[in-house]
């Protein structure tokens, strides 16, 4: 387990703080950290599911949390539950480093588990050179299914570019097709 979050966790976790001092029912996705997942048990209350995709994180959290609660994410990225079954979905950065269906594919499977009115809480890396992301790429990736509660930026994030991040919490709407008559 890791003692210290990195600093894309760190914000994800001090946003969901912000928003939450109990969680019903929260998914975290991809933190690849035991500690994470406990930490955010702890803090949050309720019920909570850790969802995997890398078998040795798997198999590291389900060692250090309730073997039950530890899932395995499809091979498409499907999360491994019913619908409208949670509060909160988090997801680490690790699974948003990846290609944009991937990722659309993530955004529409959290939409799938959130129960109306849930929130989606993320952070990812920014950047205007096209390696990273931007507010308008959040944006259009989330503005079928979620409305922007949201999108915060690290205080200092004006000295300079390297580092920044963009802390997003979504609030689950009806999923529609904006490009549809």
């Amino acid at each position: 387990m890791s003692s210290r979050p990195d600093r894309c966790t760190a914000a994800t976790l001090a946003e969901l703080g912000a928003r939450y001092a109990r969680v019903r029912a929260g998914v975290d996705v991809g933190f690849a950290d035991a500690g994470t997942s406990r930490h955010i048990r702890t803090a949050h209350g309720g019920v909570w599911m850790t969802v995997e995709a890398d078998a040795s994180a798997r198999e590291a959290a389900a060692s250090a949390l309730d073997p039950k609660t530890v899932l395995a994410l499809g091979s498409c990225g499907e999360l491994p539950f019913e619908d409208h079954q949670f509060e909160v979905v988090l997801l680490g950065h690790a699974m948003l480093d990846g290609s944009r269906p991937r990722m659309e594919t993530l955004v529409r499977e959290a939409h799938r588990v959130l129960q109306g009115g849930g929130c989606l809480v993320f952070t990812v890396e920014e950047s205007s050179d096209g390696r990273g992301w931007t507010a308008r790429a959040v944006y259009e990736l989330l503005r079928d299914g979620f409305d922007m509660v949201g999108l915060r930026r690290p205080a200092w994030w004006r000295f300079g570019t390297a580092g920044r991040t963009l802390t997003v919490c979504a609030a689950r709407k009806t999923w529609r097709n904006r490009g549809m008559p």
